[in-house]
């Protein structure tokens, strides 16, 4: 039996209210994932952006 299907199972012996507080945390689980996901895409954004516009003989904490 997969993951879900047990949580399905588990979900169907909960008063209605229990439910509907699940499906809130499901929800919950899905943004902050979503949002996990969109950080690590405006992270890769701006390391290329970065990259782009600087070389590496910009660098001037590099000089001696």
């Amino acid at each position: 039996m997969s993951t879900a299907e047990m949580i399905y199972d588990r979900a169907k012996t909960l008063p209605e209210e229990l439910q509907a507080e699940a499906l809130h945390y499901l929800d919950y689980l899905l943004l902050r994932r979503q949002a996990e996901a969109e950080d690590r895409e405006w992270a890769r954004f701006s390391a290329t952006q970065l990259l782009a516009h600087y070389a590496p003989e910009d660098a001037i904490y590099d000089k001696e």
